[in-house]
Formats: structure tokens, sequence, C-alpha cells
């Protein structure tokens, strides 16, 4: 699904990612790489494969756009180093000359050496291109001309149906000034965002990206 703002255009991938057409570049929220690893390691009972499939998305989406590069929102990875770190490793020499950027978020605690030994190169603070700025948290933004795309809060939506029947779903959550992107990562949650008047929520299920906007 294609969206136009603030003068530039943008898809909203059923993967749960943007591609910005004039940037070339696919934008990704909260893939938390490696956090059932991080879970396994602590003794908790998680089921293995989760990085593997998130990883073959992700591929998917590189077919799918063939992007210029990949900007990280933050929280690419859930934690300090383990196994699953590895099999990124392995993945990102099939695609190293693909040029992957990371904005630093709270949970992207590896150390520097890493992120070099992977290609990545790392932001600090946030990445402004035109009239966007890219950031892991959302920002205080004063200037109507100015769209700020954030991730950290993993947006999602409860939707309810007769019977008391409801399902909360991840979703893309547009206001004034901002662009919430969804948690890319399977192995994470949702925080049911509440949308004020004028708002645009883009929820994805059953493989696909409904408009809830009326549209």
């Amino acid at each position: 699904m294609q969206l136009n703002l603030y003068n530039q255009s943008f898809i909203l991938s059923e993967h749960k990612a943007l591609f910005w057409l004039e940037q070339k570049m696919l934008i990704i929220a909260d893939a938390h790489f490696s956090k059932e690893t991080h879970f396994r390691k602590n003794g908790v009972a998680i089921p293995a494969g989760i990085l593997h499939n998130d990883l073959n998305r992700l591929e998917t989406l590189i077919d799918t756009f063939n992007p210029g590069q990949i900007l990280f929102l933050g929280d690419m990875f859930h934690s300090e180093e383990n196994d699953g770190m590895n099999e990124f490793l392995e993945w990102r020499k099939s695609f190293s000359s693909l040029k992957i950027k990371l904005v630093i978020g709270n949970h992207d605690i590896l150390h520097k050496n890493w992120y070099d030994l992977a290609l990545i190169e790392c932001i600090e603070s946030n990445l402004q291109i035109e009239n966007i700025i890219l950031s892991h948290d959302k920002l205080i933004i004063e200037d109507n001309t100015i769209l700020n795309l954030y991730g950290h809060i993993h947006p999602g939506i409860l939707l309810r149906g007769k019977a008391k029947q409801s399902l909360r779903l991840p979703c893309f959550w547009f206001s004034k000034n901002y662009g919430a992107l969804p948690a890319f990562g399977r192995f994470t949650g949702y925080v049911t965002v509440h949308p004020k008047k004028g708002d645009k929520i883009f929820v994805i299920g059953d493989e696909k990206v409904f408009d809830l906007n009326g549209n």
C-alpha cells in the first residue's frame, strides 16, 4: 500500500516495514533479532527458528524492493552477544554489499567492534533526510513541515467484533508530524494505541495491509 506524506512516497509492507521510494530506503523498527536466544540462554523455554523466520522475511523485503540501503530504527538486536548473532553474521555474508544503518536504540548494547564486523553503520542520535527525521524514540517536533518516523512503542490496534470478539494486530500509526512503525520482530508484543481524530491507522493482518481510515 502506497502512502504519500510530506511530499514523500512510502510503501507500507505487510512484512511490517516501510519502503521510502525517493530514497530507495527500507526502514525497519524494533527487529529484536536473537531475542529468543537470549531467553533460552536464561532458562526460558522458547522455540527455535524465530530469528531464521525474521531473516527470511527481511530477505523477502530485499527481493521485493531492491533497496539501496536498510535503516533500522533502533533495537535491531535484543541484548548482549549470543549464539543468534552468529546466524545473523552468516546471513549478512549473502548481502555484504548492501548498506545497513542503525539508529541506536535502548536495546542496542553490543560492542562497536561487533557492529563493524557485521558491516553496520551506527548512528547515535537520529538521522534527518530532506524533511523526514528518523529516530528510535518519538521526538518533539514543532515544525509542521517535518515528519518524524520512529519505532520503540510496538504499536498495535485492538479490533472488536460481534459477540465481544476482539483481536490485537500490529499497525502503522500516523498522526500530525509523526509516524510510528510496527515492531518487525516476530517475538515482540504490541502496545495498544489510541488514535485521535485525524490520525491514520494501517493494520497488518492476513499478510495484507488494511486501511482503517475509511478510504
